[in-house]
């Protein structure tokens, strides 16, 4: 669903009913805004941050610093050493 800021507020509630189902596309001039609901954006926050973790370790291993282990724990520091990089780069 797209709408312009003037429409977004007089239909304010009607706009939160859809986000609940889908994303909702806000255009206030030249900026555009998008509302959907938080269990959506979180997903996708979380869909990112997995996403930047499996390139950083395909590029280290594409470098040859990748580590093998048959410890889950030693596995757990490597994504969480992993995932502080990734914090720190972007």
């Amino acid at each position: 669903m797209n709408t312009n800021s003037r429409t977004f507020r007089t239909r304010l509630s009607e706009f939160f009913d859809m986000a609940v189902k889908k994303p909702v596309a806000i255009a206030r001039g030249t900026d555009r805004f998008v509302l959907m609901n938080e269990e959506e954006y979180l997903n996708l926050k979380d869909e990112v941050l997995s996403l930047q973790r499996n390139l950083l370790a395909a590029l280290e291993v594409r470098e040859g610093k990748f580590v093998t282990t048959e410890n889950p724990a030693s596995l757990e520091k490597l994504f969480d050493d992993t995932s502080a990089k990734v914090k720190k780069k972007y």
